[in-house]
Formats: C-alpha cells, structure tokens, sequence
C-alpha cells in the first residue's frame, strides 16, 4: 500500500514538473519569437519615453532569429525611418532604444539650428510654442523632464508614418554629416543634446536590432529598492499607460 502511494506521488511530481517545463518553454519561445519587455533606463528619449517607461517590444516586426543568435531565419522586413527601435549596443552587451532617421545608402547630415536632413531635404518639423498644453501629445511635466521648461524648445519630427516630439537646448551645433552603410541604420535620441547615439559610435548594425518598440504598458516614478525593474505602484503614472509609442 506505501509503495503504491509512494508510485502516486511520483507519478503526480512528474506531472507537476511537465507541466511547469512547458509553461516556461511556452514562455520562453513567446519572448524569443513575439515580444519582450524592456524598462527605458535613461532620459535620451525624453519627451516621448521617460525613465521607467514599461515597454513592450515586437521582435516579429523586422523577421524571425535563430534562438540566442543575430542571425535571421528569416527577415522580414528593415526599420522605417521614424521607428523607436531596441537594440544590442554596438559597444558593450547592454540594450539601448533610439529612434531611426537614416536608412542604407542614406545621407544624414545634422544643421547648427539641429534639423535634420536626409540625402539633401529637410525632415520636417514645427516648434510646439507651449509645450505644458500640447493637445496632440501627452504632457511631461519639469520632473519628469529633470530641467525647466524654459531650458528647452519642444518641436514636431514628422517622416511619411511617423508624427512625434524632440526636445533641444537652446544651442547651436555643429554641421556634421554621416553616410549610412549596407546593412546599418543612423539612430538619434529624441532628447537631441543628452543622447549618446550613432553620432557618437557610429550606425547601427541592423543585425543588432532586437525589435520595434510599440507600447507602454507600465510607468512610474520610482523604483521598489533601486531595482529599476520593480516599479513602485505608489509613484504610477497612469496617464501614461497603455499608450502607443509615436
């Protein structure tokens, strides 16, 4: 009578650890082949994504990888210019989000006033005058902006699928132009003068892109204990929720 109690509970533990097995190999080939959760650690994406912003990403959006790989079973598609993209960064093994504005073949070339230019025309945009009350945009207050609003000017980029918000200091910049590779992208932050992006380290690989972010499902103003991946429900910023990223 024990041993058949005892070949029961086997039986019923095995069947417990199978099921659990699958569970996480369901989830695991959803993350690997769909979507995956990123947490924006910085302000270069200020003022559409703030610091913990939590985000979701559609790895499908650009083709199918071989599972822990670059390499592409099958490419769908490549970013357009105006897409939020996540991405392996090009000079450590850490995950970065940037906004495409330069495709292969493309001419990238940044004016002193910041407008940026692709392959000789102007990427249009137009100064929001108040940006406390910008009715088309969600509002980012100054703590979210970490400065005054004053210390900016809040402009509208606008490509042929994408209408979203930069932000720069009131200063001049260089005249500085970049010619985009085979098989990279040119990538900016949309906080033009507190990014480090590919005017620093160059185009972006487009085998180091990891998917196209499209939603925010989570926000808050702080983190549980420093751990920027526990967000702290008591600092949630609900405006903000469930939102498509622009």
């Amino acid at each position: 009578m024990v041993k058949k109690k005892e070949k029961t509970l086997s039986v019923e533990l095995l069947k417990s650890i199978s099921s659990i097995s699958g569970i996480v190999i369901l989830i695991l080939f959803f993350r690997w082949l769909l979507l995956e959760p990123y947490v924006i650690p910085s302000g270069s994406m200020i003022p559409n994504l703030l610091i913990r912003d939590y985000i979701v990403v559609n790895k499908f959006a650009y083709g199918i990888r071989y599972p822990f790989s670059k390499k592409y079973i099958w490419r769908r598609a490549i970013p357009k210019i105006g897409e939020v993209v996540v991405f392996r960064s090009t000079e450590n093994r850490t995950n970065l989000v940037k906004r495409v504005v330069g495709l292969p073949g493309d001419t990238v070339f940044l004016d002193e006033t910041g407008q940026v230019w692709i392959n000789n025309k102007k990427l249009e945009r137009s100064l929001i005058n108040d940006p406390k009350h910008s009715e088309e945009f969600y509002s980012v207050n100054e703590r979210s902006l970490g400065a005054s609003y004053d210390d900016y000017r809040f402009f509208v980029e606008q490509t042929e699928h994408h209408r979203y918000r930069v932000i720069q200091r009131l200063s001049s910049y260089s005249r500085d132009t970049y010619t985009v590779p085979e098989d990279s992208v040119f990538v900016l932050g949309d906080n033009r003068d507190d990014s480090k992006d590919s005017r620093f380290w160059g185009p972006l690989p487009l085998d180091n892109i990891k998917g196209r972010a499209f939603g925010i499902w989570l926000s808050c103003e702080e983190s549980f204990f420093s751990f920027v991946v526990l967000c702290n429900p008591l600092t949630l910023r609900g405006k903000r929720m469930f939102r498509k990223i622009r």
